[in-house]
């Protein structure tokens, strides 16, 4: 009978704790709020489960049932039940193969295809999600065509998802900007489009380069869904690099799960671009310390310059451990000339900043000046990054600045910041899989990392560099994550080592019902994750964060409706004057061109009063939309020509 080492037990102990520390005060007092309920009306709501704390509670009581009990509940036997324990635990040595190849080739297939068709379905399942806005409270007093809609099929939710589709139109147009309007560039100021002489997003240029072809073919999003499959397959090898097949396959399929990757996979953002081009940069940078091959080197340095050219801190905060490793081992090579590596890794970069030069000198004029930095300094100088942000702003305000929305940023300070990094550290959590599996796992793998191949802490040192990066900005980001939204897959890996860690100890240690527990604790956390059970939960984590995102999409789709109902004579300047009180919804996004039949503009803008604008404008019906009230009217009729 084997005996777990201390080490293990003092880890796993200090983790179950510290999920104690953080689950049961949420859990008390969830109870007490749903037993208030038991003797009122809703009675049946006293059942209610809290998504991230009652499953996990009573598994943890439950743990001294699988801890004491020893003997197994079924081992499974055979031929085929071997070959695939045989290749769970295949690392990536050849040496140490005890298959056939041609048996673990095949396994492999079945389970890397395995991996990318949940992906695929759980990004469907999510476009497919049924919304009816009549339910909705906000939505009691405006009309729409229909009672239901597809998640899949309304209008994207975000202004970064206008600037991003405006950026892919741009190149499909066969062109880096277009010209602002020629004499009333004002009234089509647009959300994160810089509006300088030039019309163009303000964007990084991979993220419209990767929207374009699945533009062209007019099913855009099919890219996002086809970028997270194929992270999850470079999770996937990723786990295998570094320990086998087990633990690939594990890391994948989380990640496949996730809900949180799977909801901003139906969003068009740079996330899954730059998702997909970091997998493949840690990925290929992997294989190159097992192999040292100089294309693997070459093919990190793509995937890195992609991801710089898609979210450039990003990528910097993600890859900056890998970069320490990399040039500590270039002074340590032997059998390769450490200058042809270099070379390997820094030309992709070279090209990458060389595009990021052309595409700044044809926005703005300057080499060095982005259109990312043009927009803040004109538009929202409080939004910049660093501490005392709003009090820098100030500093900079000038007669362009979108007043309501530069407001919105708050003065960061070290409090903030420390209270920002704890809600994103938590809603990444939440939002990958869920508290307490990510809370032990972190813990037990600190406490354990020499156990393992000591490339895992790359992984662990990308998340915290990851976050470090973000620690001086204001905001804590959608869903309180997109800025480490990167780190999703990273914490299924850690999950995944520390799931072989435990599982190998446990069966050593004659504990054969462990593992299944730690099974049942993942296992329910992805339950509640995507599946309803009333009355126990009445959403699941997965419907919850589409709601989240439908409410600004059923917004925008109210809008388009409206316009196509009521703007009869066309061609037509539908001039919106915003809501005061609602910030993160802007209804004016245009084509680039500004030549569609319906274009939109600000309303009211300095100088520009309605009689103005009716006669720059001449060829264009006049319409003025109060977003307040939701009422459209007439302004003027087209004039006889």
């Amino acid at each position: 009978m084997g005996k777990l080492s201390r080490q293990i037990v003092v880890a796993q102990s200090l983790a179950l704790l510290a999920a104690l520390v953080i689950v049961l005060p949420v859990e008390f007092d969830h109870r007490f709020e749903v037993l208030q309920k038991m003797w009122g009306p809703n009675w049946v709501e006293a059942f209610e489960f809290h998504g991230d704390s009652t499953l996990p509670v009573l598994l943890l009581c439950l743990l001294p049932y699988f801890w004491f009990v020893r003997r197994p509940f079924w081992v499974p036997s055979g031929r085929w039940w071997h070959s695939l324990k045989s290749w769970w635990c295949e690392g990536p040595n050849e040496n140490e193969r005890k298959l056939d190849h041609v048996v673990s080739r095949g396994l492999t297939i079945i389970a890397a295809s395995a991996v990318a068709l949940t992906s695929l379905a759980v990004s469907w399942r999510v476009s497919e999600q049924t919304l009816r806005p009549r339910s909705l409270k906000a939505f009691e007093n405006v009309r729409f065509d229909r009672d239901e809609y597809r998640f899949g099929e309304l209008p994207p939710a975000y202004h970064d998802e206008y600037s991003y589709l405006f950026q892919a139109k741009t190149y499909l147009a066969g062109r880096l900007s277009f010209p602002s309007h020629p004499t009333a560039a004002r009234l089509f100021d647009q959300m994160h489009v810089v509006n300088e002489g030039r019309f163009a997003s303000r964007y990084f240029p991979a993220t419209g380069l990767f929207i374009a072809p699945w533009l062209w073919l007019e099913w855009p999003i099919v890219g996002h869904w086809l970028a997270g499959a194929a992270t999850c397959l470079f999770v996937f090898g990723i786990g295998f690099e570094l320990s086998n097949n087990g633990t690939g396959f594990v890391a994948g399929m989380l990640t496949a799960l996730s809900p949180g990757i799977a909801i901003f996979g139906g969003l068009l953002l740079a996330h899954h671009p730059t998702l997909l081009s970091l997998g493949f940069f840690a990925w290929s940078f992997l294989r190159w310390q097992t192999r040292e091959s100089l294309v693997d080197v070459t093919l990190a340095g793509i995937g890195l310059s992609c991801a710089m050219l898609c979210r450039p801190m990003t990528a910097a905060g993600f890859a900056l451990p890998f970069g320490v490793v990399f040039l500590m081992q270039l002074f340590r090579q032997q059998q390769r000339s450490p200058v042809k590596l270099f070379l390997a890794m820094a030309v992709p970069l070279i090209v990458g900043f060389a595009l990021l030069a052309v595409q700044n000198k044809a926005i703005t004029g300057s080499v060095t000046n982005s259109p990312y930095e043009l927009f803040n300094e004109i538009y929202t100088p409080s939004h910049i990054y660093g501490f005392n942000n709003v009090v820098r702003g100030k500093q900079r305000v000038g007669p362009r600045v979108l007043e309501n929305y530069d407001r919105m940023a708050v003065n960061l300070n070290p409090a903030l910041a420390a209270e920002n990094s704890w809600k994103r550290l938590l809603a990444s959590w939440q939002w990958t899989l869920g508290v307490v599996p990510l809370l032990v796992a972190s813990v037990i793998f600190v406490l354990t990392g020499h156990t393992r191949d000591r490339r895992w802490w790359l992984v662990f040192a990308s998340v915290v560099s990851l976050f470090a990066a973000h620690v001086p900005y204001w905001f804590t980001g959608i869903f309180d994550w997109h800025y480490v939204f990167e780190s999703g897959p990273l914490w299924c890996l850690l999950l995944a080592a520390i799931t072989n860690t435990l599982g190998q100890s446990w069966l050593a240690a004659d504990r054969p019902r462990m593992p299944v527990w730690w099974g049942l604790l993942i296992g329910s956390v992805v339950l509640v994750n995507h599946i309803e059970a009333i009355p126990f939960w009445y959403s699941s984590k997965l419907q919850a964060g589409v709601e989240q995102v439908a409410f600004s999409r059923l917004k925008y789709q109210a809008f388009d409706e409206l316009l196509k109902r009521e703007v009869r004579q066309r061609p037509a300047l539908v001039l919106v004057e915003a809501d005061p009180s609602d910030r993160h919804i802007d209804y004016v996004v245009n084509e680039p061109s500004l030549s569609a039949e319906i274009i939109r503009g600000r309303y009211s803008v300095t100088d520009w009063p309605i009689e103005r604008i009716v006669a720059e404008f001449p060829d264009r019906h006049i319409y003025l939309y109060h977003a307040k009230t939701g009422e459209l009217k007439s302004v003027t009729r087209l004039k006889a020509k």
